[in-house]
């Protein structure tokens, strides 16, 4: 299997690969090497080819096990022109793969011009299949390593040590198949990863997001093939299973933006709302109201002629303020505070607020306190809708 090729199977190329190295073994071995002329300076020369293979090929595999560990835990894929994922793992293993191709065909028996090179019966076979070091039959070796030249055994152990993180590399890419043919069966994971995509993909855009135009090609089902299969689905659990895997971030993220907008479209949320708290209507509406009678969350105690900068940094915490969002989040507080006709202080600034946060981080007591104090003004608690009264985990930090 070569990667100038344009392969359309490359699992059953990764399982022939898998299958031909896990053949490997000494009776195969000598009994391959009795058929090559070689004498002990080619056979050191190619040990050494094969010890420098084998240093690149563990280089790609401690690539492709970092790769492994996210892969699977993101929703969309990046650059996957083909949404094949036993080729994507393969293109991890490229020199690998290339250097194997070319061990198996040395050990290949010599075809005549004439012949179609690599053929078995009336179907061609490919180096992995013709190459005595995997044949299915093969003689007995009559002597061990031990009568044969040192430089024998020394190639054996290297070709072995190849063989062994060769298998390793294809083993795990067989198990990242596995766990995406997994996931795609689960389908509340599915939509579990779609939602952690869109949250994380509305944070980086959010500047963006602002002026980006509702009627933009880039958000049509003929211009995003996402959109397009988002369509024909009722929602994003029906969707989310189709779409694991299937489409790059590019076309996702415009889907999101685009159901940012739609959602928008049917709502009386703000796109600053939308920014800071995410489309939850129910949730939006009761941080405004929150914001709107913060007084009733202010001690008697309280003295100042100006809102209290910690309590606000202990609701900017509970909503799940991001970092970079501060100043747009006061802002918002305070236009929304100041548009109550019944409140009681002056606003302050972000900076003042942003003063607060390590002591609001430490002051575990207070914070708890005044999540409590929310939920006895503001939360129904027999409502099918509940706020989580713990700390968000995007929290500020």
């Amino acid at each position: 299997m070569a990667y100038t090729e344009k392969i359309d199977d490359a699992e059953v190329g990764m399982n022939q690969i898998l299958n031909a190295a896990l053949k490997f073994n000494p009776d195969r071995f000598l009994y391959a090497l009795q058929y090559k002329n070689w004498d002990e300076r080619t056979i050191e020369t190619m040990s050494e080819e094969v010890a420098s293979s084998r240093l690149r090929l563990e280089k790609e595999y401690e690539r492709l096990a970092a790769f492994a560990k996210t892969f699977n835990k993101e929703f969309a894929t990046d650059k996957n022109d083909c949404f094949d994922t036993a080729l994507v793992m393969l293109r991890k293993l490229r020199s690998g793969i290339s250097q194997t191709k070319k061990i198996f065909k040395r050990f290949c028996p010599r075809a005549r011009k004439n012949e179609i090179f690599h053929a078995i019966g009336q179907k061609p076979a490919s180096a992995y299949e013709y190459a005595r070091i995997s044949a299915d039959v093969y003689q007995l070796p009559l002597f061990s390593f031990e009568e044969f030249p040192a430089c024998i055994g020394g190639l054996y152990h290297e070709m072995e040590k190849f063989f062994v993180i060769l298998i390793k590399s294809i083993q795990l890419c067989k198990q990242v198949l596995k766990d995406e043919q997994d996931i795609k069966k689960d389908h509340k994971y599915c939509l579990y990863l779609f939602g952690v995509f869109k949250q994380d993909m509305l944070k980086q855009i959010h500047d963006i997001i602002m002026i980006i135009q509702p009627d933009s090609h880039y958000l049509t089902e003929e211009g995003n093939p996402a959109i397009a299969s988002r369509s024909r689905y009722a929602d994003d659990a029906a969707w989310a299973p189709v779409g694991f895997h299937q489409y790059d971030k590019r076309d996702v993220k415009l889907l999101v933006i685009k159901q940012t907008f739609d959602e928008k479209a049917e709502s009386d949320l703000t796109k600053t709302e939308i920014l800071l708290f995410g489309n939850d209507q129910e949730k939006v509406h009761t941080y405004r109201r929150i914001i709107q009678h913060f007084d009733e969350l202010i001690p008697e105690s309280h003295r100042r002629q100006v809102l209290p900068a910690k309590l606000i940094q202990m609701f900017f915490q509970y909503v799940g303020i991001q970092p970079g969002h501060e100043k747009i989040a006061a802002s918002y507080f305070n236009d929304t505070y100041n548009a109550s006709p019944n409140h009681k202080y002056a606003t302050i600034g972000y900076t003042t607020i942003n003063g607060y946060k390590r002591e609001v981080l430490k002051d575990k007591d207070g914070y708890n306190q005044f999540v409590q104090e929310i939920r006895n003004h503001f939360l129904n608690t027999s409502s099918s809708y509940q706020m989580v009264v713990n700390r968000p985990s995007n929290s500020l930090s």
